[in-house]
């Protein structure tokens, strides 16, 4: 028997605004949608916006904002915050899009934490 087990966290992929439950938080390009707050966990990205790490180290210079949203996320999770098992991706653009499934492909801590669903 073959067993594959995928821990990472799945992401899915939406444009219209979400019903989320409370193990889900939500990634959202550009805003929140109307009503969405805490407590459930949210972060925002704005597509095309490069975010350089404070230390300026070549392997997060130039991280998209997509990546560095789903970090965020990551990191609250991991330091006791708000726990979730899934996140729900609100894009609002065709690049907003692509920039995602970027991170979701070749960011190598994106891909280690996250996959798309």
């Amino acid at each position: 028997m073959n067993w594959q087990i995928d821990a990472r966290i799945p992401v899915t992929i939406v444009e219209q605004p979400p019903a989320l439950t409370a193990a889900t938080a939500l990634l959202a390009e550009e805003a929140l949608p109307e009503g969405v707050g805490p407590p459930t966990l949210c972060a925002i990205f704005r597509a095309d916006e490069l975010i350089a790490h404070p230390g300026g180290c070549a392997c997060c210079n130039g991280q998209g904002a997509a990546a560095a949203a789903l970090a965020a996320l990551f990191r609250e999770r991991a330091l006791g915050g708000s726990w979730f098992s899934a996140v729900v991706a609100l894009v609002r653009s065709p690049a907003g899009r692509a920039e995602l499934e970027e991170a979701l492909r070749s960011d190598i801590l994106t891909l280690a934490r996250y996959r798309l669903a």
